[in-house]
């Protein structure tokens, strides 16, 4: 008999107190249609106020496949999803949202792709449900990293992806706050893919980018690339060059240059500036680095003992492995959708 296959779900939750059982129970039924896969999750609270944790901590007491992780504060999604990775054992590892717009019925695709040979399979949007803002930092970023990175310009990202444990292994050596998960996906293998897979709208909330955290996700790009650097240089150089020309050409045609001087002085100045700048950047984080500022700090977790006892035998798989169908086994009226809508709820 072929050994299963086991993916872990590592999702990050921000406000998903109404969410997160819904998209637990729906994933872990469409991976329920498949024999050849066991599944775990990993839900990593991320600094969220609200009653998220309780529903995870909920969830991780009635289904022994689940994990919860508790931030001490918020980290931003990527350093949420690094906590998680270092939490998942699985073969496959599965990254997803918390809102239903990465919905389960596309695993399937993803899992599909990546096993016609590829380490790496992201989810590509068609047509995007998000806002305008988020949209326009989308294209920025999938810009910025086919410059930076040298990313194909035909390969997307999006929070939607599977990779294979030896992926995992290597991202999760990251020690940098600055973390930016395709620049780490980038350097670690090139066989990656996409998948077209439906992009669904949000079920409830609204989106926990704001411009500042959007802004800060794109400039962790610099942590992987040093053309930004080399670009500045080159225009100082370039600068420093047309410079000395203007000013033989001046000399020589005996042209006056006082005004066209104040402009070269300005220009040189802004050059200088924005080198510095750059410069302070990669300085700063290279201190952020050398003084181990963290990615996160987990607060606690709901991985115990207690999280592996229920009866085997009853259900027929590890504790790594117990398909969620099996809690619904007893139900008299063998009515799924009802005992998922109850969990959902949160009466269950």
């Amino acid at each position: 008999m072929m050994s299963k296959i086991k993916i872990s779900i590592v999702i990050p939750c921000y406000y998903a107190e109404k969410s997160i059982a819904g998209v637990v129970l729906e994933t872990a039924l469409e991976l329920d249609k498949y024999d050849k896969y066991t599944y775990e999750f990993i839900l990593v609270n991320d600094g969220s106020q609200d009653a998220t944790f309780s529903e995870i901590q909920r969830l991780s007491l009635k289904f022994p496949f689940v994990t919860g992780v508790d931030l001490a504060k918020n980290c931003g999604q990527h350093n949420a999803i690094l906590a998680g990775m270092k939490y998942a054992n699985g073969d496959y590892i599965l990254g997803m949202d918390d809102d239903f717009q990465t919905h389960p019925s596309q695993i399937h695709k993803l899992i599909e792709k990546l096993e016609e040979g590829y380490d790496i399979v992201y989810g590509r949007f068609p047509r995007r449900h998000h806002g305008l803002v988020r949209n326009l930092e989308s294209r920025l970023s999938h810009l910025s990293v086919c410059y930076l990175l040298n990313k194909p310009k035909d390969l997307m990202a999006c929070p939607m992806y599977i990779i294979r444990r030896f992926v995992r292994d290597e991202v999760i050596k990251s020690e940098s706050s600055f973390t930016n998960l395709q620049g780490l996906f980038l350097r670690t293998s090139s066989k990656i893919a996409n998948a077209d897979i439906e992009h669904f709208d949000r079920r409830y909330g609204k989106s926990g980018y704001t411009l500042k955290k959007l802004m800060r996700l794109w400039s962790s790009l610099l942590n992987y690339s040093m053309k930004p650097m080399r670009l500045i240089l080159g225009l100082g150089l370039f600068f420093f060059i047309a410079g000395l020309l203007y000013l033989l050409i001046a000399v020589l045609s005996g042209a006056g240059f006082e005004h066209k001087a104040y402009a070269e002085i300005i220009a040189f100045s802004g050059v200088i500036v924005s080198a510095v700048g750059m410069v302070g950047e990669y300085v700063l984080r290279m201190f952020m680095a050398v003084t181990k500022e963290p990615q996160y700090v987990i607060r606690r977790d709901t991985r115990n003992k207690d999280n592996t006892s229920f009866d085997e035998e009853k259900y027929g798989h590890t504790a790594s492995g117990v398909k969620i169908s099996g809690f619904f086994a007893e139900e008299k009226t063998g009515d799924v959708v009802h005992e998922k809508e109850t969990a959902y709820s949160g009466r269950g």
